[in-house]
């Protein structure tokens, strides 16, 4: 596989070709095997025969973000009415694998993480469709995560496994007039500058961060801390993508845990943290007692329909003042069961969503995603000072500096419900070090993988 550094230097020249070029930080090239190949050829014509296309996807912002696509795929196709469905994302991914084995399978799915969907043979293969509807010829990078090796492990080598509308991006969101309040003038230039601002919050009788430990968005800033502290992203990205010899276990990651674990001693976090969704966390933030929520771009429709030009963003800050700013990026990945009774169409749909001027529109307004797709397509627009503009800013930014990595969440099938969401909650509450905390993420890790 080609390394991180090479592949960042793809994905700026693509982008210099086009400003609004879109894409991820890692690229490797298709090595698509005749086994791996389906067995009937595909179809870009999906004719005229009414059709039910069924999509499960995540709860929360995906329902009516996936809901307006398909409508907008059925104005386009009038005998295609898409159905959205949807499962709690810590459901989807234990239940996944079940359900696309299963007799009653969607026509295209949110793939959390792939693993052993691909080694059991439950995803088509979409080297075929990305052939016959030009992807490509697309920036290859964007496809770089939804690449899998054929024992499923392995990322960013093999065939396509999924594609979809966009690419999620996190950061830090603040509360204008609060961050203003506590003399927040400008970004924090480094994570004790950060700290700072954390302290005078709390000092001022705010609530400094507000963030969902019941389900995970802890693991943002933790991975975020874990790169600022070993000053790259090279290591993480490695382990994202099952590299042999990775590890997390590392001091950069015990720092990180120890940070963390610091805060909510500190009343930094929430009290009842562990208790705290993705849906609660949002809302308290906008109630506007609390200066930060550490979270994704998919937040920024919410959070400027329910206050224009109120919440402002940015990315988490290096260790050291000039150094480079990470942040954790993955597609909005739908994949084809291989029992999709309707394959060609979903093909189709994925298509779409990835070239067609409005559902691109969508993908930003709707989604909060910076969109998918070829690298002259239309590139969206954004209201000036929205969460919404200011998430598509620091996307293109990253660009440029190499900053786009994986998220921890996806490196193995398992690894988020299994490892990172209770150990994240035990370390919070005192009941593991940070030591321990390492030692068992990469411990869950190896076994995962099976090494």
């Amino acid at each position: 596989m080609r390394s991180l550094t090479h592949c960042r230097k793809a994905v700026r020249m693509a982008a210099a070709t086009a400003a609004g070029a879109l894409l991820v930080s890692a690229c490797a090239p298709g090595a698509t095997s005749e086994a791996d190949k389906p067995s009937k050829p595909v179809n870009t014509d999906i004719g005229a025969k009414p059709v039910t296309l069924n999509l499960l996807v995540t709860s929360g912002t995906d329902v009516p973000f996936f809901t307006a696509l398909g409508k907008r795929f059925h104005a386009r196709h009038a005998n295609v009415t898409v159905k959205v469905t949807s499962q709690d994302y810590g459901a989807l991914t234990t239940n996944i694998a079940r359900i696309l084995a299963g007799s009653d399978v969607p026509d295209l799915v949110r793939v959390p993480q792939f693993g052993n969907l691909i080694n059991n043979r439950l995803l088509t293969n979409l080297d075929p469709y990305a052939k016959a509807y030009g992807w490509d010829d697309w920036p290859r990078s964007q496809f770089a995560s939804t690449r899998v090796a054929a024992d499923g492990r392995q990322r960013g080598t093999g065939s396509l496994y999924g594609a979809g509308p966009g690419f999620g991006l996190t950061g830090v969101y603040y509360d204008k007039a609060l961050a203003q309040r506590i003399g927040m003038s400008r970004p924090p230039a480094t994570v004790a500058e950060f700290e700072e601002l954390l302290a005078k919050a709390k000092g001022a009788g705010l609530q400094p961060i507000m963030i969902n430990g019941k389900d995970g968005g802890t693991m943002y800033p933790l991975q975020n801390l874990q790169m600022a502290y070993a000053g790259n992203a090279q290591g993480v990205q490695d382990w994202n993508f099952a590299k042999p010899g990775a590890s997390i276990d590392t001091p950069a990651t015990v720092k990180a845990a120890t940070t963390l674990h610091g805060w909510a001693q500190a009343g930094y976090l929430p009290t009842d943290v562990n208790a705290i969704d993705q849906t609660k966390a949002p809302a308290e933030f906008i109630k506007g007692k609390t200066v930060f929520l550490p979270s994704g771009n998919w937040r920024a429709p919410e959070l400027d329909k329910a206050g224009p030009g109120k919440f402002g963003f940015f990315l988490f800050p290096p260790g050291e003042a000039g150094g480079s700013s990470w942040a954790m990026t993955a597609a909005a990945t739908l994949g084809i069961p291989t029992k999709s009774p309707n394959a060609d169409v979903a093909a189709a749909f994925l298509d779409f969503v990835q070239t067609d001027p409005q559902a691109r529109q969508d993908t930003v307004t709707l989604g909060g995603l910076v969109p998918a797709g070829p690298a002259d397509g239309a590139v969206p627009t954004a209201p000036t000072g929205s969460a919404v503009g200011a998430t598509v800013a620091a996307f293109q930014a990253l660009l440029k500096s190499d900053g786009l990595v994986g998220f921890m969440a996806d490196a193995t099938a398992s690894i988020n419900v299994n490892t990172l969401v209770p150990q994240t909650q035990l370390l919070l509450s005192g009941k593991t070090s940070p030591k321990a905390f390492a030692a068992k993420v990469q411990d869950d890790y190896e076994r995962d993988l099976g090494r």
